[in-house]
Formats: C-alpha cells, structure tokens, sequence
C-alpha cells in the first residue's frame, strides 16, 4: 500500500468584514504528527455531562488503558470542586476516582498541560466562545463541538483560527468519534453492550468517515459483522460547513499502515465527495475505499426537500446522492448498489484483501 505525502487544501469563502482573505486549511497532521488519538490521549470536558465521561471511562477500561482518557472538566456556572467516577473493577471491589472540575478553562489547562483533546458539550449560543478559548492554548490538538446549529459564520471563524494553530476540528453537529483501543469522544459507541458485542475494545483494519454521528453507529456494526472490526470512525457532522472534510480524514487513513480499507458514509447536498472523487483519480487515495451517499430517495420527489442536517439538502444535480454515487464509482470507489448492501460489499473488499496476503487484525480480548 502506497503511503501518500501531500494533503488537498479546502477553500472558505471570505468572511463578511474580514480582510484578511479566504481560508485554507492546513495539513491534516499539522501539529499533529498525522495521529488523533492514542491510548493515552488525555481529554478537558466543557459542560456537566456526567454520563458521557462515565460511558468515556468506562470504554477505557475495557480497552486495557492504564490512566483515564478524562483527566479534568470545566463549567462556568458552578465552583472549583472534584465529582465522583468509576474506573473498573477488581474482583467484587469497584475503583472509584475523583476528577477535577474547573469553573475556569485556564485553570483546567493549566493543571493539566498533558490534555490535548477538548470535548465541548457547550449549546449553539455559548460554544463558539468557548471554542475561541480553547484555541489559545497551544497543548490543544483536537476540539470536538457536539452542539448542532451552530451559527455558520461562526463555525467559518473557527475553522480559520483553527487552520492557524493546526488544531483539528470535529464537527459542529456531531457524536464525535472513535478509535477502538484507544480513546473515544463522549457518547460514542453506545452502550457498553453495544461496545462489547461489536468488539470496539480492539483495533481492527477498518477505518471510517461519516457525515452523520447517529450513522456512525450503524457503520461500527456493519463493519463489525462483516470485517475484522473499526480501526477508526469519524463522524464529521452534519451542519453546512465541518471542522475537518471527508478527504481530511481519508488521507491521514491512507497514510496510516494499520489501515487496509477505508469506508466513507456521505449524503445528499454539498461537494465534499468529489474533493474524494478527484483524491481516486489522481491516485493520492490508493487503498481499497467502500463508499456510499445516501438520501438517493430524494430522486423520487419533486419538490425540494431538506433532510435532517443543515447541510443536506441538493441545490443541484451534482449535489444529489445519486450523482455523487456514479461519480465516485468512476472514480474506482466499491459503490455498492443501495445502502443494504454496504456490509456485502465491504465483505467482499476484505475476501479480496485476504487472497492478496492482507492479514487482519488479531482478536484480543477485553478485560
């Protein structure tokens, strides 16, 4: 498998009254050495989401990780104090931790410089001040927005400044995501029945992107029962303009040696699909990647329709999931006929993977 050197630029549109010119994205592995998550990516969580650090703790015990993914959570509205967590078990004895919260996000960074992740549960109204703050600290790689909504000359703001400090953006409008024996973003995955039967507590060879978060379960499945397993999954939201695009994502999985197919989940509305369709034919995307836009049933109606995300919905023939899934089949993509037939296809990509001597991942246990 080719490794591939160069990354695509993504153009922005200009900001109403800023003279500073259009935006471009830097490289995906700008201050990041190409990799999002380890298994000792530390993470800072905006807002009180009590659940979700539990479900992120309990992901890393199941995983084997020897120190807790969430080391600190920040919250404007209540005093500096220290809440209550579970980090695993032993026997009939269950491990109870404590995790600072931080009514000041400098406060929350400063006493924790080994954080790189931020996980923003803020609202629509409040999320992109928190994220401007975020931005400031240079330990920051990843910064996860959750809220849906967000106002898009906002969201354009943050991408811009992001770009500077070559900081990753996921979202707006997203679950988040996932690497399975790593580190997983906030409700990620489901329950942790949903973890344990789909084996997201090891690494497999597949890597995904999706548009939509709440897809982005299914794909853990369909992959999970027709593969060795997800070896990363990135949902990069559904609003009109996401942190980080389709092809971002792609080419770091293309770089990645551990990767031996990639799939990619997109939707009707907007072109970032074909940024992926010209990836194919330049061969900058060389290994095998199973594709599929859906929302082809917009075809059927005659009048224009806006789907769930605000970025779903066709304002020309291009932009139709049906046009997206020729041009990508021509492209060399595995474009499977509908979206009930995405797990044959990814089965059969991986048959094909095994006669050309491509041994999966081994199947480890969780704890």
């Amino acid at each position: 498998l080719t490794n591939v050197t160069t990354s695509p630029r993504r153009k922005v549109q200009k900001l109403s009254g800023d003279d500073s010119g259009s935006m471009e994205t830097n490289d995906y592995e700008n201050g990041n050495n190409g990799i999002l998550f380890e298994n000792d990516t530390k993470a800072v969580i905006w807002g009180q989401q009590i659940k979700a650090v539990q479900g992120m703790l309990d992901f890393d015990f199941v995983c084997g990780r020897k120190e807790p993914s969430v080391v600190a959570s920040t919250y404007p509205f209540t005093g500096d104090h220290k809440q209550k967590f579970y980090f695993g078990h032993k026997f009939s004895a269950i491990f109870e931790i404590l995790i600072p919260a931080y009514k000041m996000m400098k406060d929350a960074f400063n006493a924790h410089p080994d954080a790189s992740v931020l996980i923003s549960f803020a609202s629509l109204r409040s999320v992109f001040e928190t994220v401007r703050e975020a931005l400031e600290y240079p330990q920051i790689r990843v910064i996860a927005i959750i809220a849906e909504g967000v106002p898009e000359n906002q969201t354009r703001r943050l991408i811009k400044v992001a770009n500077k400090r070559g900081v990753i953006i996921i979202g707006p409008a997203t679950v988040g995501g996932i690497k399975p024996g790593c580190f997983k973003i906030g409700n990620t995955g489901g329950m942790m029945d949903n973890i344990l039967s789909l084996k997201l507590y090891r690494p497999g060879s597949v890597a995904y992107v999706s548009r939509s978060g709440g897809m982005s379960n299914e794909l853990n499945n369909i992959i999970a029962q027709n593969s060795d397993g997800v070896y990363q999954g990135i949902a990069i939201g559904g609003d009109r303009y996401p942190g980080s695009t389709f092809i971002d994502h792609l080419l770091q999985y293309e770089k990645d040696d551990r990767v031996k197919m990639m799939v990619m989940l997109g939707e009707l509305g907007g072109d970032e699909e074909y940024k992926v369709v010209e990836a194919l034919k330049e061969k900058r995307l060389t290994k095998p990647l199973v594709a599929w836009c859906i929302g082809t049933c917009a075809d059927y109606i005659t009048s224009e329709i806006q789907f769930g995300h605000a970025g779903a919905s066709a304002n020309a023939k291009s932009e139709t999931a049906s046009a997206k899934n020729l041009a990508l089949k021509e492209a060399g993509a595995y474009v499977p006929r509908s979206f009930d037939d995405l797990g044959n296809e990814i089965a059969k990509v991986k048959f094909q993977l095994l006669c050309l001597g491509i041994q999966p991942s081994d199947d480890t246990s969780s704890r």
